[in-house]
């Protein structure tokens, strides 16, 4: 809750004094999951008063991020490297069916009927940062089928009239998935992605994009293309917007010499927003320095 609250101080504020209770409370509290106790103890010693909100900045047509609640995320399968990107599900790893995750259900049940389960995300990056896990006790691995395509196109669409501004992400094995157990990222915000601009090319407009994208409203074709990237292992990130698909192929994880701020390049960074625990950083990065490493993950075969 700490770290959602961090989103904006309209946030923030209302829940900082029942946040301070619970931690107090929690410090004599009995354990919890591996990665629960090591991000705590980091907390415990720092505190969480001056836990400090996001902070946005433009930089020419880029976005970049503060959070520093960020940097404590486990990497898992996010900086591993993988020579094919369809691996068996492996109930021995991290996944969503975990006992200890059951608090972080917020709501489980059926929609057009499909199974959902939906989870708050411990480490947010985006406003109002959901995991959608779809059929979750199916154990099916980090892969997309084109039933799944189509529910997550159909979802996305038909939940603008309830929550405007509502997309979602997603990532292959080795392009920033952190967990083999399919899942989908959802968000929401009403003004676009940079990603989504109309000046980039895969929008009509005149400029290239860093990374190779292309933009369909066809269900079909987009299915094709993510088929096309499955089949050949080529690691991808999406974004389901109300009727669009952004396809972004790209270089793997880990074979890229990127700068350190820019390793951990999935959708949303794709998407060309980048999130930062450093605020120097912040304060500094240009975008030549942002546009080069996108490039870099830049794949044109």
């Amino acid at each position: 809750m700490l770290a959602n609250s961090l989103q904006g101080d309209e946030l923030r504020q209302p829940l900082l004094h029942a946040l301070e209770k619970n931690f107090d409370a929690m410090k004599t509290a009995g354990q919890g999951s591996d990665d629960d106790e090591s991000v705590f103890a980091i907390l415990a010693a720092e505190g969480i008063e001056d836990q400090q909100c996001w902070r946005h900045r433009e930089v020419g047509g880029w976005e970049l991020v503060y959070n520093n609640m960020r940097r404590l995320r486990p990497e898992r399968l996010s900086t591993q490297k993988f020579d094919a990107i369809s691996q068996p599900f492996d109930d021995q790893r991290f996944n969503f069916n975990r006992s200890f995750l059951k608090p972080e259900i917020m709501w489980q049940g059926e929609w057009s009927g499909h199974d959902f389960r939906v989870l708050y995300n411990k480490f947010p990056f985006a406003p109002w940062h959901l995991l959608i896990v779809p059929d979750a006790q199916a154990q099916r691995p980090q892969n997309l089928d084109i039933k799944t395509h189509a529910m997550m196109w159909e979802l996305v669409s038909a939940q603008q009239q309830i929550m405007p501004g509502f997309g979602v992400g997603y990532n292959s094995l080795g392009a920033g998935a952190s967990v083999n157990h399919l899942h989908f990222q959802g968000f929401l915000r009403s003004r676009l992605l940079p990603v989504e601009s109309m000046h980039w090319r895969h929008r009509g407009g005149q400029l290239s994009y860093p990374l190779r994208c292309q933009a369909t409203n066809s269900v079909q074709q987009a299915w094709q293309m993510i088929e096309q990237f499955q089949q050949q292992h080529q690691p991808f990130n999406l974004l389901y917007r109300s009727g669009l698909c952004y396809l972004l192929p790209r270089r793997p994880q880990g074979a890229v010499a990127a700068e350190k701020w820019a390793q951990g390049v999935a959708w949303y960074e794709s998407c060309g927003v980048f999130t930062l625990a450093d605020q120097s950083l912040h304060a500094e990065l240009t975008r030549q320095q942002i546009t080069k490493q996108l490039t870099l993950f830049r794949h044109d075969g």
